[in-house]
Parts: C-alpha cells; sequence; structure tokens
C-alpha cells in the first residue's frame, strides 16, 4: 500500500511542476510558489478541521526542523523553473538521481533520526544501472 501511495506521488510530482511551470507564465517563479503553498496550506487546514480533528502545534520542535518549509520552496521554484527548459523527462530524472544519492547518505549516517542502515558495495550496481539510465535520456 505505502508503495502505491509513493508510486502516485512521484506521478502527481510530475503533473505538479508541469502546472507549476504554467502558473510561473502568470504570476512569476515566486509567485507561483506563493499561490501553491498558499492553496495547499489551506487546504491541509480544511482537512484538519474537517477529517483530522488535529491542532497544529508547532511550537517545541527543535530549529532546524523549520528547515523543511525551505527545502519545499527551493523544490518547487527550482524544479518548476528547470522543468521549462529540461523537459519533464529528463528534470524527474536528474532530481530523482539526486534524491537517491542523497538518501543513501542520510540512511548511512542515520541523519534526522532514521535508523542507519550502512552503504555496502551491493548498491553499487543499482547506482551505477541508474547513472547509466540518466546518461541515456541526456544524450
Amino acid at each position: 500500500m505505502y508503495a502505491l501511495f509513493t508510486l502516485i506521488a512521484g506521478a502527481c510530482q510530475s503533473a505538479m511542476v508541469s502546472l507549476n511551470g504554467m502558473i510561473s507564465n502568470y504570476v512569476g517563479m515566486f509567485g507561483m510558489s506563493l499561490v501553491v503553498h498558499v492553496i495547499g496550506g489551506a487546504l491541509l487546514i480544511l482537512y484538519m478541521k474537517l477529517f483530522a480533528h488535529e491542532k497544529l502545534k508547532i511550537a517545541g520542535m527543535p530549529w532546524y526542523l523549520y528547515s523543511a518549509g525551505f527545502f519545499g520552496i527551493f523544490l518547487v521554484v527550482t524544479s518548476s523553473y528547470c522543468i521549462g527548459i529540461l523537459g519533464v523527462s529528463f528534470m524527474t530524472c536528474i532530481s530523482i538521481t539526486g534524491q537517491l544519492a542523497i538518501s543513501a547518505v542520510i540512511d548511512h549516517f542515520g541523519w534526522f533520526g532514521v535508523p542507519r542502515i550502512p552503504f555496502n558495495l551491493k548498491r553499487l550496481p543499482c547506482f551505477a544501472l541508474i547513472l547509466v539510465g540518466l546518461i541515456i535520456i541526456i544524450l
């Protein structure tokens, strides 16, 4: 079930950055990011009030957790900007390559409270295949 949700989320990400690129033609790159985040925030508040019945409590978190907001804005702005130049497939491949690289580092060192999963040589062929696939798409 989680794999299916993740697959759907990936499909939504490609659709989202395509639409974001179109929105930026009307309101600019940072205006687009604002529109996307305001609409998303409003929908989440509505969902929390109607269905989840959760109170939003952000006090007491470690300061560095707030950086997730920066990463969200950076992801939306840069991917939406680059999609107009690189295209959806190429931008997505590069993005996934970056995600895999940093996720391997995060797993290896156990950063951000995730379980430590040391990198081993068994994973190297998988990463090599991803790199070859990226090179083929570039060419």
